[in-house]
């Protein structure tokens, strides 16, 4: 989950109670304008004159359901474009609001936000929240918030400013950022919420039950939305990156010169398929600008885990995962698609002999990669990705003379997940299939594996009115194939460690060219128990 000062807004999912009567929602009828408002934090445009203020916000913490200390009110528009969120977030004591400039998605202090369903499926909620200093924070939740990715980061424009009154942000989400269905009379699930960071004080617009098992389902309502229509996105970015690179030279060493320089040109795009699919293609990516992976030292035998950065990877995350473990958040949780293997450092080193200097690519390049994710108004989610990566190769040097050793071989990797809800969200029921292949003819490679495979099904059913006891399971197959050499190193390793003493069902087998698994899980629990106990 989110990792930063605003958790107390995840906490309203099993911590807020109040005076309205359970199941009543409420609705906001949102109003088309042909003159936008300017995104300046100044909301006394024109524009916003035309409706009334909603506020009626209630307190949940720290005293659930009490009413607000500080009245808070909204108005939302939208045009053929944009939506447009106007929020008040009125204090008697305007001095005392922390105003705190940090990083997008690690903002801190007072904040507003808002929350919309635009499928409408009851589980998938696209927020945006700004600080008092005008910090962005923006994440999806799906599984009706019982995961969250904050590594979505779609383009909008906000302003805040502090007043004697309190203070005020103004939103401006473009419609090609959000996807939605366009039936159901044009009605969105909608939530709001504050917080004051000095009295720790969460308020929301819409009431949720303390013992409400999930969030997304809970929302308020926004109609009105009749004439909107989709946007598709069409952007294609190409690029050209050069780099120079100083060090100290190592004498005798030709790839250590004392400089380097490289260039690289590729390809992004982004095209609406429809509003609700988007196809996502990259051609010799760069992903320089990426935020790098913090320093770690790994003395264990297991494999390190990086977070997904690279901004083609993310898009469309919550639907080409596939869970296959019991754990917390969306990081917690073991997944048969880990998309950081793709372009990974090689597997192999460059062999080299006496007087023999080597050069090694830091990553394997990415050729292309193309990726279809979306959910169609019916309920279907689904998320196709296919990768190729490119040989790489190890120069060497022997006293003048290069030759080439092969460290990493041209590989293909594919992914294909779908689910589809029944009941508004209460039934889902989904599978996966991935695939990753390497050509390892003429490389002279006998260590890695050759194909492999996995498959999965996975089934989740919602009991009771407010869906507090869930049934979930899932289960999983693997076949991997390779040379007796790769199936050997496979069972010894320690992901498998066939060859320990205490396991008398497995034995090491020097002669298979083949590996089988299966796995998988069954929950029944009380979805109230886990998030009073903090799960």
């Amino acid at each position: 989950m989110k990792r930063i000062s605003f958790i107390a807004l995840v906490a309203f999912i099993c911590t807020l109670a109040s005076a309205q009567t359970p199941g009543e929602k409420k609705n906001y009828r949102a109003t088309f304008t042909s003159n936008p408002p300017l995104i300046d934090g100044v909301v006394d445009d024109e524009s916003w004159q035309i409706l009334p203020w909603e506020g009626d916000f209630i307190q949940f913490e720290p005293v659930n359901g009490g009413p607000a200390s500080q009245k808070t009110e909204f108005k939302v528009l939208f045009d053929e474009d944009n939506i447009y969120v106007a929020i008040k977030a009125w204090d008697t004591a305007p001095d005392s609001i922390i105003r705190r400039i940090s990083r997008r998605d690690n903002a801190d202090g007072d904040f507003v936000g808002i929350s919309f369903d635009s499928y409408h499926d009851l589980r998938t909620g696209f927020t945006f929240i700004v600080n008092a200093a005008g910090v962005k924070n923006d994440f999806i939740w799906s599984n009706d918030a019982q995961n969250e990715d904050d590594t979505w980061d779609p383009i909008w424009f906000t302003k805040a400013e502090v007043y004697d009154w309190g203070w005020a942000a103004e939103l401006k989400i473009p419609l090609s950022q959000l996807r939605f269905r366009i039936s159901d009379g044009g009605v969105w699930g909608m939530e709001l919420f504050r917080q004051q960071h000095r009295n720790q004080e969460m308020t929301t617009w819409q009431f949720i039950d303390r013992n409400s098992s999930g969030l997304v389902h809970n929302f308020g309502e926004i109609s009105g939305l009749q004439g909107i229509r989709p946007r598709k996105q069409a952007d294609i970015t190409p690029f050209a990156v050069g780099s120079y690179e100083s060090y100290e030279e190592e004498e005798g060493n030709p790839f250590a010169a004392g400089s380097d320089f490289k260039a690289n040109a590729g390809l992004d795009a982004k095209i609406g398929i429809t509003n609700n699919m988007t196809l996502d293609l990259t051609v010799n990516p760069d992903f320089g600008q990426v935020e790098a992976d913090p320093s770690e030292v790994n003395l264990t035998a297991y494999e390190t885990f990086f977070e997904e950065k690279r901004p083609f990877f993310i898009e469309g995350k919550s639907i080409t995962s596939f869970k296959v473990g019991i754990g917390d958040g969306d990081i917690g949780n073991d997944n048969l698609f880990y998309s950081r293997r793709i372009g990974r450092s090689p597997h192999l080193y460059a062999e080299t002999g006496e007087n023999e200097y080597a050069s090694s690519p830091r990553n394997t390049p990415i050729i292309s990669a193309a990726k279809v994710t979306g959910k169609t108004s019916d309920g279907l989610s689904v998320g196709i990705l296919e990768a190729v990566t490119a040989e790489a190769k190890a120069e060497i040097d022997s006293l003048g003379e290069r030759s080439f050793q092969t460290v990493e071989p041209l590989t293909n990797y594919l992914v294909t997940r779908v689910m589809k809800d029944f009941g508004g969200g209460r039934t889902i029921i989904g599978g996966a299939y991935t695939n990753t292949h390497r050509f390892l003819d003429g490389t002279g490679i006998n260590s890695l594996v050759t194909n492999a495979n996995t498959a999965g099904i996975d089934f989740t059913r919602y009991f009771g009115k407010e869906r507090e006891w869930m049934l979930s399971s899932s289960a999983a197959v693997s076949n991997l194939t390779g040379s007796t050499e790769a199936i050997e190193a496979l069972q010894y390793s320690s992901a498998h460690y066939f060859q320990r003493p205490d396991a008398d069902y497995v034995e090491v087998d020097p002669t298979r060219t083949s590996l089988n698994g299966h796995g998988g899980n069954i929950q029944f629990c009380s979805l109230r128990a886990m998030e009073i106990s903090g799960l």
